[in-house]
């Protein structure tokens, strides 16, 4: 009982999930290349919006030519010019740090995406494992019911029993031989969808063993939580950047002109190279000014409430998933029981054959039941297993 409740117990990783190398690099080469690529998009985009103020530098330059005189004139005009806001009332500020949360929530998102898929792929290893667990335990299903059929037709040829047992027994052994194949097609089915996430071999990979994380350190911990801070966070600056949209903006200019002279003006003291500078404060007028900036606001407020909304959904996942833990860990206890039953029934039934009042059939059919109870017992942990998988999809690496 002592190694059930470790499966509640512990706090930590005893083996690394996404930080082991291996699991790590689980996913196919083509998928790590879509999520890289992913990733570097999500951080090229949001370098570019956190510097979308400033305005770019323009270079011009120009030839033209004219007929007006006795020679065709040439003049040639070259420009460099800035036109750059450099006071926006907090709004050139805000939008730096929107931008900055936009592309933090953008790259968690891209980081669930490849964590879903890792999951997907463990998971597929972990039922692979149940399955061929079910898979030896239908094999000793199928004896047993090939030993029942052997004892139902002694009694049915010694008249002891009627033939509808016997039917019955045929009759298992067949539902069990179609479940069996059942399983084996779900295997094939299973490593298909395995060879679409991963180029591994399923059988080269040590699959990790998880234990119970605290509720704050989950909670705490979780990805999409994260994320949905990082949410809020953004429309909490674009909505000041909305309401600095409509007030007074500073901006500065400068232009660089180098050109020829008007043939007209050879002899002026006019110089062919110069600087235009200046400064210009302009203030928006919008009918819809109110409007979106009530937007931006409700925008806000309903980031808040998701957030709200998300961390009481996390915070029932994890119950949800402790009370499943709790009932694979009293199906194992019985199973355990039953074992026990089954190991103290096994020396009786070997007592009785040895002193003739019972046949090896009976001896054999005990053994098989004792070794499915085990094998339920396996089966119940990766059950556990794959419990405990959904609460470390999200959380980041401890």
């Amino acid at each position: 009982m002592r190694d059930l409740k470790g499966l509640k117990k512990l706090l930590l990783l005893s083996n690394l999930l996404f930080a082991s190398d291996e699991l790590a690099d689980i996913l196919s080469s083509n998928q790590n290349s879509l999520i890289d690529t992913k990733k570097a998009q999500v951080k090229v985009e949001a370098s570019k919006l956190e510097k979308s103020w400033i305005n770019p530098i323009r270079v011009e330059y120009s030839k033209n030519y004219s007929t007006q005189f006795d020679k065709t004139s040439s003049t040639g005009h070259f420009i460099i010019s800035i036109n750059q806001p450099i006071f926006k009332m907090g709004g050139i500020w805000e939008a730096v740090k929107y931008a900055k949360a936009l592309g933090r929530a953008n790259s968690i998102d891209v980081e669930l995406k490849r964590r879903e898929l890792i999951y997907k792929a463990i998971t597929i290893l972990f039922n692979l494992k149940k399955l061929n667990l079910k898979l030896e335990k239908f094999n000793l299903l199928i004896k047993n019911d090939e030993l029942d059929i052997l004892i139902q037709k002694e009694s049915y040829s010694a008249g002891v029993t009627n033939r509808t047992l016997l039917d019955r027994a045929l009759l298992k052994r067949n539902r069990d031989i179609t479940s069996k194949l059942e399983l084996e097609m779900q295997i094939v089915k299973l490593k298909n969808e395995f060879s679409l996430l991963s180029d591994k071999n399923p059988q080269d990979i040590t699959l990790p063993y998880f234990t119970l994380i605290d509720r704050d350190t989950y909670t705490n911990s979780n990805l999409e939580l994260k994320r949905d801070r990082f949410r809020v966070e953004e429309k909490r600056h674009y909505k000041y950047m909305t309401w600095a949209k409509y007030l007074p903006e500073l901006s500065i200019s400068t232009q660089y002109v180098n050109e020829d002279k008007n043939p007209l003006f050879k002899n002026s003291p006019m110089k062919r190279e110069y600087y235009n500078y200046g400064f210009r404060v302009s203030i928006p007028i919008s009918i819809n000014a109110d409007r979106d900036i009530e937007k931006s606001k409700l925008d806000y407020i309903n980031a808040q409430i998701s957030l709200d909304e998300d961390r009481k959904r996390v915070i029932n996942e994890y119950i949800l998933i402790k009370k499943r833990l709790d009932i694979i860990d009293k199906k194992i206890a019985l199973s355990i029981e039953d074992a026990s039953n089954y190991s103290d029934m096994l020396l009786t039934a070997q007592h009785l054959e040895e002193a003739g009042d019972s046949t090896n059939y009976d001896t054999q059919i005990v053994a098989n039941n004792l070794q499915i109870r085990e094998l339920d017992q396996k089966i119940y942990k990766y059950d556990a297993q794959l419990e405990l998988l959904k609460l470390y999809q999200k959380v980041e690496s401890l």
